[in-house]
């Protein structure tokens, strides 16, 4: 029962506690799951806008390839359908060139190199000096007779000439013409750029084309800083490439400009290309920031207002129970003595007089009362009188038992409640309760004794004040024998 007591009264303290805390918990757990719910439904619907650029762009540079290898092609046929003219001086391969050159809008130029890797813009101005390209990768990937019958697609490489960027694509010819051995094809990336740039992300966005081997081709917006760099380092990035044709990367941007990204990316069919679509991180999380931050900013303020007002009722529940216990305090104790008033005894002696008459087991009470008080309120003042109240009923809480209840019935009049305890027993209680009132310090030289009354239930008590009565009379024998002493009702 005192168990069942501490739960209850742990409950009523903390109840409203806990149901504020555990509504606010649910709160913000829903808000977590809801902002995790938007979030991946924002990046899946961002994936697919940019897979959707990132199509359109692939087609765009495998339309762009496909036709570079067949202007290549063209070359070469016409090379070895006439390899005793000079292609250099020729109206008729000038006259294909510039038509292949105005097809593209100028996007990009075609060349022709010699067995000694010198280089010639076509169509070519004679007295130009030719330009050594031997050291690129583009002219050495074809070395040797048996290097294979493909399209190469070089390093991006700044014009010795002009300065301007370009991605090389080769081809080697079958059989060499005179002193040519290849023809390429220089796509022009200022151009591409311009293409790129309308059709990317704005403002972080970026559109790039990776070769197989991880060789950054093309970036736009265009940084040369960026050109011809390893990409598999990106985080992410490399795996999925080697692993699929097509798929999603997030990047933090550490290797270029610092700006977190995720995209998309699609690898070209026939053409060691990835085709690379970004798009700022920032840019796509910006909306469903805003609206966290209004969110998780207004439910943080009701939340504290929450609080606040809970930790207000909390207090306030607080100083009512204390209220409640203290004037349960005063109804039920004596302000002087600390003990049990009249009225608080009376309902415990009658419920404990109830229960001992059912189950049948003894009860006993003890009359006490001080003796002489009177005269020592008259000799020495009511303040030693209290005095004298408050250390013996102190003196005798100490001496009994906690089931044991000490209440003052009025002036210096006590009375003892002893369940379960037999005449003899309480006999040996009220004894001890004498012998230690007789050494009781006032201070003031005053000598306290006490008489004492002991009675028993008995089987015709109707009521505990039956009981009382028969102890009082007790008390009055102890008194008529010359006080400090204890008498058994008979």
């Amino acid at each position: 029962m005192a168990r069942v007591g501490r739960v209850a009264d742990a409950a009523q303290r903390f109840g409203l506690i806990l149901m504020v805390g555990a509504l606010l918990t649910a709160l913000w757990v829903a808000l977590i799951v809801f902002f995790s719910v938007q979030r991946t439904r924002l990046l899946d619907q961002a994936s697919r806008d940019v897979r959707l650029v990132n199509t359109a762009v692939a087609q765009h540079a495998e339309g762009l390839f496909r036709a570079i290898e067949t202007d290549l092609r063209t070359l070469d046929l016409w090379l070895r359908a006439h390899p005793d003219i000079d292609p250099l001086t020729d109206p008729a391969f000038t006259a294909l060139v510039a038509e292949m050159s105005r097809s593209s809008r100028g996007l990009i130029d075609l060349r022709i190199v010699d067995r000694d890797g010198n280089l010639y813009t076509l169509p070519w101005v004679p007295g130009r000096e030719p330009t050594n390209v031997s050291d690129r990768d583009y002219a050495q990937a074809h070395d040797g007779v048996r290097s294979p019958r493909a399209v190469f697609v070089g390093k991006p490489v700044q014009s010795r000439v002009t300065g301007e960027w370009s991605i090389p694509v080769s081809w080697r010819l079958e059989q060499p013409a005179g002193r040519f051995a290849l023809v390429t094809c220089a796509v022009q990336l200022d151009r591409l750029f311009e293409i790129h740039d309308r059709l990317r992300y704005q403002p972080a966005g970026t559109i790039s084309l990776v070769r197989r081997d991880g060789v950054l081709l093309s970036r736009t917006p265009f940084d040369p800083r960026f050109l011809g760099r390893d990409v598999r380092s990106v985080q992410n990035f490399a795996d999925d490439v080697e692993a699929h044709d097509n798929g999603t990367f997030t990047s933090n941007g550490m290797m270029t400009d610092g700006i977190a990204r995720f995209g998309t990316y699609e690898r070209l069919d026939n053409v060691p290309v990835t085709v690379v679509v970004s798009r700022g991180l920032a840019e796509v999380m910006e909306p469903y920031n805003v609206r966290l931050r209004a969110v998780v900013g207004t439910s943080a303020l009701i939340t504290l207002a929450v609080i606040a007002f809970t930790a207000f009722l909390h207090r306030s529940q607080r100083a009512l129970r204390q209220a409640e216990r203290d004037l349960q305090r005063l109804a039920t104790t004596d302000e002087l003595t600390g003990t049990c008033n009249r009225r608080a005894f009376s309902g415990v002696a009658e419920r404990e007089f109830l229960r001992a008459k059912r189950f049948d087991r003894p009860m006993t009470l003890l009359a006490l009362d001080i003796d002489h008080f009177k005269l020592i309120n008259d000799r020495h003042g009511h303040a030693v009188g209290d005095r004298v109240l408050k250390t013996c009923a102190e003196r005798w809480m100490k001496l009994l038992r906690g089931q044991d209840l000490l209440g003052r019935l009025g002036g210096e009049e006590f009375c003892v409640l002893l369940p379960e305890t037999p005449p003899a027993v309480a006999m040996a209680v009220a004894e001890r309760l004498r012998a230690a009132t007789s050494s009781v310090p006032t201070g003031d030289g005053v000598v306290v004794t006490v008489s004492i009354g002991v009675s028993s239930l008995a089987p015709d008590d109707e009521d505990w004040a039956d009981t009382l009565e028969r102890a009082d009379h007790a008390l009055y024998v102890a008194k008529d024998e010359g006080r400090d002493r204890v008498a058994l009702a008979g």
